[in-house]
């Protein structure tokens, strides 16, 4: 644990909550998808993956990334890191019984669970925002367009930033 994130090989996940999801054939079509990035990054020589712990997309891409892990290839074995990026410790409390099980069931296999602080504060997204931004180099991002989000603010963090995103909507 506490190994260093190189940001050359890091990926960030940003995305909306469940309601803002496609459903039915478009959110598995949506997971498709994101299978897909994730293996391109790692082909591309990614081998670490920051997501917030939001309920909706962070939890969906956090279960593709432990997917990827547990895919054993010995003959090209490979390293892949998940790290969650929680904003505040109690962050879980309010999801739906469904998303907490969620959360909990990825917690635990993470190599990694960074908290940034230890009670909710107005800031307390935006730091987790710009703390996964600061360490990656490439956002695999589901964003609407809408103007006003953390998804959004995010992704502008990502852009004066110059990194590469990828929009999977």
């Amino acid at each position: 644990m506490n190994e260093k994130i190189i940001r050359e090989k890091t990926v960030c996940f940003t995305g909306h909550r469940s309601e803002k999801l496609p459903g039915g054939e478009g959110l598995e079509l949506l997971r498709k998808r994101l299978a897909l990035e994730i293996e391109r990054a790692l082909q591309d020589g990614y081998d670490t993956f920051l997501f917030g712990g939001a309920y909706g997309f962070d939890l969906m891409a956090a279960e593709e990334v432990l997917k990827k892990k547990v895919l054993i290839d010995l003959k090209n074995p490979r390293y892949i890191r998940l790290i969650a990026v929680i904003p505040f410790e109690e962050q879980a409390v309010r999801f739906s019984v469904s998303d907490h099980e969620r959360y909990y069931e990825i917690m635990p296999q993470c190599n990694e669970v960074i908290t940034l602080n230890t009670h909710y504060s107005s800031q307390c997204y935006a730091q987790r925002n710009q703390y996964m931004v600061d360490r990656s180099n490439r956002v695999i991002c589901y964003w609407n367009g809408q103007a006003v989000s953390g998804t959004a603010q995010t992704v502008r963090m990502a852009e004066r930033q110059n990194l590469e995103i990828i929009n999977l909507l």
